[in-house]
């Protein structure tokens, strides 16, 4: 044998090997883990992302459904004197309805990187005279990471929350 020939020989002996050892560990259950890993890791991942945009989708709900609430209600505080000291219960619409806008949009500007595209609405109701109410709507998009790669949900999630507050008139004063 030349010199040449003696070191190829154990390259070939040493790929046969690899070769063995390959085919055995494929054979046997080693590397098994590695597998299953790399098979659910990904969609583990993608499991607790959508439960955390899920979770603060509903912290966002929440939240905006208590500025609306803390709005309606400052929006019935806005009564109308002249009449109520006439006895009619009234609430003066625009005072009402600016009121409602401002405590409501106070509450809301802190929440600019949870929120989009926020549009809040108030009406105010004085067709019943005993009881006049006031409602507060708004229109808002949570933007998510993980559920805008499903259908549909590409720019977030769209939320709309009402809140509607009403003046009770007491018949007695005990």
């Amino acid at each position: 044998m030349s010199l040449c020939q003696d070191r190829r020989a154990p390259n070939q002996e040493q790929a046969s090997s690899y070769k063995a050892a390959w085919f055995d560990a494929l054979r046997s259950q080693k590397g098994g883990v590695i597998a299953l890993v790399v098979l659910f890791l990904p969609a583990a991942v993608l499991s607790i992302g959508i439960v955390a945009d899920l979770g603060v989708v509903f912290a966002a709900r929440r939240l905006v459904q208590a500025a609306c609430d803390l709005g309606a209600l400052a929006g019935c505080q806005e009564l109308d004197w002249d009449l109520l000291a006439q006895g009619t219960v009234f609430i003066d619409e625009a005072r009402g309805k600016a009121k409602a806008l401002e405590y409501t949009m106070a509450n809301l500007e802190g929440m600019g990187n949870l929120l989009c595209g926020v549009n809040v609405t108030a009406v105010v109701d004085n067709s019943r005279r005993d009881e006049p109410s006031i409602t507060v709507e708004a229109h808002l998009v949570v933007p998510t990471f993980f559920l805008r790669w499903l259908p549909g949900m590409e720019h977030g999630v769209s939320i709309t929350v009402l809140s509607q507050s009403s003046v009770v008139e007491r018949s007695e004063w005990d």
